[in-house]
């Protein structure tokens, strides 16, 4: 494992601060990719696997051999940072009580997965840590010694990934709470069981011929005085087949994704319906099909409004 490329471009990344899209200054926006991700050296066979979703995990080790990691606390929370460190800090990973020590959202959101020629930037979705090794720190300079009660550990982790394409689509999709299998009750449940900031939902699409994992959407949420965008998300998962939601025989297409951004339904959304037709005439906002690939410039001016204050 290494520190990698200082400086990646990025057209679509989240805030490590606010877990929104930030706003972009020009067409690409400059990112500090060190700030969001740490960078593994693997085979070129692995980055096409995760590129063509063969790969959605990564599991690993950390352990005395991995350079440059460390957890420390801050504002009374133990992270991960990237840092030019000493050896002798290599193993030293708190065991926190069998709680995974950092917060994903807030601190790491990508790795860059390389060969030294070719790279691919992967969205962190999910962790899953498991305590190993454990063992007693002893301090700087001074051996580690194994310990079942010690308060360091070495931590088996398996990161649940996403591809971020260098150029993804974006889809808008719709709901309403008035027809559709998903309610504004089920809405509540997730929005009070996210996990690193997101929910997952399976949702039908309607121009599924295009869409690949990786690809990007906005939600846009029909009837009610709060109309409007409410959330955004990202495909982890290419289209596949499956019953129809509303119970006719009728077969439907149908992505998996996570969900970001979520706004209380009794809140005004990120984008009222009234800005949209104001911003976007050439879309028919109060009617329409679930699943409509956006052009770019759409795509781009619903980007736009989505970060502006």
């Amino acid at each position: 494992m290494s520190k990698g490329t200082p400086i990646l471009y990025i057209k679509e990344y989240l805030s490590a601060k606010n877990n929104k899209r930030m706003k972009p200054k020009k067409q690409t926006q400059e990112v500090d990719i060190n700030e969001l991700a740490i960078s593994i050296e693997v085979d070129s066979a692995l980055i096409e696997d995760v590129r063509t979703g063969k790969v959605t995990h990564l599991p690993f080790d950390l352990h005395d051999n991995i350079q440059n990691l460390i957890l420390e606390n801050i504002d009374g929370n133990l992270v991960l940072n990237v840092e030019d460190l000493s050896d002798t800090f290599h193993g030293c990973y708190f065991y926190n009580d069998g709680v995974f020590p950092y917060i994903i959202k807030s601190t790491l959101n990508f790795l860059v997965l390389h060969d030294g020629k070719n790279s691919c930037i992967a969205r962190i979705i999910d962790v899953d840590a498991t305590p190993g090794t454990r063992f007693r720190f002893q301090g700087e300079g001074k051996p580690s010694i194994e310990d079942p009660n010690g308060d360091s550990c070495i931590w088996e982790i398996d990161f649940e990934i996403v591809p971020l394409p260098e150029k993804p689509r974006t889809y808008l999709m719709r709901w309403n709470p008035s027809i559709s299998s998903f309610t504004k009750s089920d809405y509540k449940e997730c929005m009070a069981n996210l996990q690193n900031g997101m929910f997952r939902l399976n949702w039908s699409i309607h121009e599924w011929e295009e869409a690949r994992r990786g690809d990007m959407f906005y939600m846009f949420l029909t009837g009610g005085k709060n109309a409007g965008i409410v959330f955004n998300g990202q495909f982890i998962t290419d289209p596949y087949p499956d019953e129809d939601w509303a119970g006719t025989d009728k077969r439907r297409m149908y992505v998996d994704m996570i969900c970001t951004n979520p706004v209380e339904l009794n809140k005004k959304p990120h984008i009222s319906l009234e800005k949209l037709k104001e911003a976007i005439p050439s879309i028919n906002w109060t009617r329409g099909y679930s699943g409509a690939l956006l052009t770019e410039e759409v795509a781009a001016k619903l980007d736009e409004l989505f970060t502006e204050d």
